[in-house]
């Protein structure tokens, strides 16, 4: 790979024929950049934040360009040996999984979500992807693995999967935010229902609202509604103990 350190144009550019991109819990890691980068800068320090560069997609071509981050273009560094630069990478490396540990046995369920991407964020293929910029070690496809891994533990989502040969998988999030999200919702037309049958059987009793000819028949309307409405509502009672159930 080739490298170049110009402001507006990417460092490098990999793409998912040599790495894979991973997700975790529904998410691609990449597309978590912003969040992560700024959990680094203010926890640990900028430096450190800088391993992460800043990811831009593109699934048509199956590739991501890696730019430097904007508030670091103020921060040079010196050159260092190879070795040095890497016992420097490796520093910062191990502060972030560190922190990344200490949220994934957070009490609060966000920050262990975040503490699984920040843990997966610093996947990278090998020790040739840390490289030296002008403003300290930084890693070229964090949160990818090399596409010659065996993959058991880990979603990985490759953009253009079926161009290239590799099985692309679809990450999901779980089905119980579905759920959650529907509440009262989805039975809206059940509840508008046994509203309308308790207004029809209210209604003969209101003086003056149906004339007295049609009363003798008015009760057919709403047996037919409770007749209509009899399956719903058991289905409805059906699926409530059931979700009750399951909890």
């Amino acid at each position: 790979m080739t490298y170049q350190f110009i402001a507006g144009k990417p460092v490098t550019t990999t793409n998912f024929k040599s790495v894979q991109p991973l997700g975790v819990g529904g998410q691609l890691v990449l597309e978590q950049w912003e969040a992560l980068y700024q959990i680094l800068k203010y926890e640990i320090s900028p430096q450190c934040a800088g391993l992460l560069l800043e990811p831009v997609i593109d699934r048509q071509r199956g590739e991501v360009d890696w730019y430097i981050p904007s508030d670091l273009q103020s921060a040079k560094t010196s050159p260092v040996s190879r070795q040095d630069l890497l016992q420097k990478a490796d520093r910062f490396i191990a502060q972030a999984r560190q922190l990344a540990k200490k949220m994934a046995n957070s009490s609060d369920m966000v920050q262990r979500q975040k503490g699984a991407l920040l843990e997966q964020a610093l996947s990278y293929p090998s020790k040739d992807y840390i490289i030296e910029t002008p403003y300290g070690p930084a890693l070229i496809a964090w949160g990818h693995q090399s596409s010659e891994s065996d993959v058991q533990h880990v979603a990985v989502v490759a953009a253009k999967g079926d161009q290239q040969g590799i099985k692309s998988t679809l990450i999901l999030p779980p089905p119980i935010l579905l759920i959650k999200q529907q509440g009262l919702l989805s039975y809206w037309p059940w509840l508008m229902g046994l509203l309308l049958l308790i207004l029809m059987i209210i209604l003969p009793w209101w003086e003056g609202i149906i004339p007295v000819q049609y009363c003798r028949y008015y009760w057919l309307a709403p047996l037919i509604l409770l007749l209509i409405l009899l399956p719903l509502i058991g289905l409805f009672v059906r699926n409530y103990f059931l979700s009750a159930k399951r909890k």
